[in-house]
């Protein structure tokens, strides 16, 4: 159940990055996209057709997490093994949508720490943060980190 809450983390942030419209909700394409991704780099056997399944009833348009938390913990998160991936592979991954989103570079393309360290850091966020969304960490856990790493 640990590696299941530290996954779906780094995937809540996959997750809100692909609502652009800040809706709560995701394109059933983008789902799609992001499920196949899931099962490649966690090495589980990726089935299409259970997602043609699980959405089926609804209607064309976007899907909440809520509607997608049943098809991701079903279909992906049960049939994970621990050591059967590379972790960081998977943090990879959602880090590269996650930051399309949330890092931002200036207009000159520079940025305060590199691009590997702001994946280091935001690893380290999610191992750090409650199991509560939208994700938050505890300050005095900040503080000695803080203080650890100065």
């Amino acid at each position: 159940m640990e590696l299941r809450n530290e996954l779906l983390k780094s995937i809540w942030y996959a997750f809100t990055a692909l609502d652009v419209e800040k809706s709560g909700k995701v394109s059933k394409s983008q789902l799609k996209v992001l499920s196949h991704n899931l099962c490649t780099v966690l090495h589980i056997p990726h089935d299409p057709v259970a997602l043609e399944e699980h959405f089926r009833d609804d209607d064309d348009g976007p899907v909440s997490s809520q509607g997608y938390m049943p098809y991701l913990n079903k279909y992906i998160l049960d049939k994970v093994e621990e050591g059967a991936f590379v972790k960081e592979t998977f943090d990879e991954l959602c880090w590269t949508l996650t930051a399309k989103k949330n890092y931002k570079h200036d207009k000159n393309g520079n940025c305060i720490i590199s691009d590997r360290d702001a994946f280091r850091l935001w690893c380290l966020f999610n191992f750090l943060s409650e199991d509560k969304y939208p994700l938050v960490m505890v300050p005095d856990e900040v503080r000695i980190f803080s203080i650890v790493y100065s």
